[in-house]
């Protein structure tokens, strides 16, 4: 990623929390001007099915399946 373009994330992530429960992932470069340095930082947000499926329709990446009894 070049810091001199539109920032876009990375390193996208759907983790299964509970029964209707997921938790979202992703990572943003981030930099301070006039420094050399970039700062990678996580976000993750907790959401239900519906918005994980859509997440994952989004950046193309699976959803977790429910564990089988």
């Amino acid at each position: 990623m070049s810091r001199y373009h539109v920032q876009r994330s990375e390193q996208h992530r759907i983790e299964r929390m509970g029964h209707d429960d997921y938790r979202i992932s992703w990572v943003v470069d981030r930099y301070y001007a006039d420094s050399r340095l970039r700062f990678p930082t996580r976000y993750s947000r907790d959401t239900d099915a519906a918005g994980a499926r859509r997440f994952a329709r989004k950046w193309k990446i699976n959803v977790p399946s429910e564990p089988q009894p």
